[in-house]
């Protein structure tokens, strides 16, 4: 396992800062969806553009997927990962099944988060602000996340041992990366509003 570098932000530190982001959006946002439901005729304070529009993210059924509305289902997961970030702040150590649970948080918020992504992009035509927040703080919580359970793991080899040298090395590459492309893939998308 690698040690952290002296001026390296920690897991935990991360886990916290980036899950409480997605927390407060994701309040923010069923305070919002709320609202829409109580005055349907009012436009919300979050419909900043065509693009930016959030009550038309929010109108539509994939902006409650499983049936509850997915920013019930944020607040839940980042409540927990926050709860998680600040144990391990205070100096707690995590079990293997709660090293499990938390892996499986990590990544799912940030597959679902990335399944949004492409939704908002290439199915509904727009975004919701609140998204962006989530979204940008649900990266780092998966890549981080991954790292820090294959640091975990005793003896990896094979596949594992790769994937964990390699995002020892370059976690901020792939980071940056992962932000680069979201970016890029909106600003292709929205070229005629913001370009033309």
């Amino acid at each position: 396992m690698l040690k952290q570098q002296k001026n390296e932000v920690s897991f935990p530190q991360i886990l916290t800062f980036a899950s409480f982001v997605g927390l407060v959006a994701s309040f923010w946002q069923a305070a919002e969806r709320v609202h829409m439901l109580k005055y349907p005729d009012q436009p919300l304070n979050c419909n900043m553009s065509p693009v930016v529009d959030c009550g038309g993210v929010l109108n539509d059924r994939l902006a409650a997927v499983f049936g509850p509305p997915n920013a019930l289902i944020g607040i839940v997961v980042f409540a927990m990962l926050f709860a998680l970030g600040i144990q391990r702040l205070l100096g707690g150590s995590w079990t293997v099944v709660t090293r499990k649970v938390a892996v499986f948080l990590t990544t799912l918020i940030m597959a679902f988060s990335l399944w949004f992504f492409g939704v908002s992009l290439y199915i509904l035509g727009k975004i919701c602000i609140f998204c962006v927040f989530i979204w940008a703080a649900s990266m780092p919580i998966g890549i981080y996340g991954a790292r820090d359970f294959l640091n975990s793991l005793k003896k990896p080899t094979g596949i594992v041992l790769w994937k964990r040298d390699m995002l020892n090395k370059y976690h901020f590459t792939v980071l940056v990366t992962v932000y680069a492309v979201m970016i890029l893939l909106f600003l292709l998308k929205f070229q005629d509003y913001y370009f033309g």
